[in-house]
């Protein structure tokens, strides 16, 4: 009897040990199939949608699903690249009343925490920063990984004149809100 409470010490001994050494599981990294993953926007113009994307953008991710506390997103959107297939639109969007590319030609956002919802569920809480402007930003999104592949979807809105986006367009005539999409492919 003695003998197998000392087994079972051992063995309860070692499993803690290695779960200490192991730790809880690494923030892992992963590379964004640019191919096919997409950063889009829906905005809208005398009511009617007006769809576009951004063309040039990176983003570095570390995350382990299993474990968000040491996970970290930030991306950087060239916003040169804003388009919507519509001259006279594009052509406005890298103005300097828009987005203007010249004086700020990066987009950042940039997590602060990363929180687990469940069912595949997360929020980046972090920055966006736009033409100089820093506003905080959460963001919902969906996480699919199999194997070593994983599928990050969001659908976030934006407000255009909080980061002086536009301000000499009234919102009765473009609207204040813009839906940003995300979808993103990346490889561990």
């Amino acid at each position: 009897m003695l003998e197998s409470r000392n087994i079972r010490g051992r063995v309860l001994g070692l499993t803690l040990a290695s779960l200490l050494v192991a730790g809880p599981a690494a923030a892992s990294d992963w590379t964004v199939d640019m191919a096919q993953s997409s950063l889009s926007f829906v905005a809208t113009q005398n009511g009617s949608p007006v769809e576009g994307r951004f063309e040039n953008w990176t983003a570095e991710i570390s995350l382990a699903p299993e474990n968000v506390a040491d996970a970290r997103i930030r991306a950087v959107i060239d916003t040169a690249t804003a388009g919507t297939g519509q001259p006279q639109i594009d052509q406005t969007l890298s103005s300097a009343s828009w987005f203007d590319p010249s004086s700020h030609p990066q987009a950042v956002f940039e997590s602060s925490q990363i929180t687990a919802l469940g069912d595949g569920r997360f929020e980046a809480a972090g920055e966006l920063s736009i033409k100089g402007k820093a506003v905080p930003l959460t963001l919902p999104f969906t996480l699919e990984v199999e194997n070593d592949t994983a599928r990050a979807q969001a659908e976030v809105p934006l407000m255009r004149l909080v980061f002086g986006i536009g301000s000499d367009i009234p919102a009765s005539t473009v609207g204040d809100e813009v839906a940003v999409k995300i979808d993103i492919t990346a490889k561990r």
